[in-house]
């Protein structure tokens, strides 16, 4: 599995990764210290970064995500509330 380093945004208000491209899906692993909120942004074509819809995603330490990627190549961040004690994915 590969390691992504957060570092705190004080814009942001949140512990941000620097923009990760991926080419096929992934499985995303987001461990945090305490209780907290996770959103993923995604760059598409447009220069804008939507949010990537999450069913269940505050108030938990742990997050387990399968990520389909369309299309072949995508921009991800990754946005936590709280400090991440590990954020790490693999690709499938």
């Amino acid at each position: 599995m590969q390691i992504l380093t957060a570092s705190y945004d004080p814009e942001e208000l949140a512990w941000v990764t620097p923009e990760v491209q991926f080419q096929r899906d992934i499985y995303l692993i987001v461990t945090l210290k305490r209780p907290g909120k996770l959103i993923i942004r995604q760059r598409v074509s447009d220069g804008s970064n939507p949010r990537v819809p999450i069913r269940r995603h505050k108030d938990m330490t742990s997050f387990k995500l399968r990520l389909t990627i369309l299309p072949e190549t995508v921009g991800l961040q990754i946005f936590t509330s709280t400090e991440p004690n590990e954020i790490k994915y693999a690709y499938i």
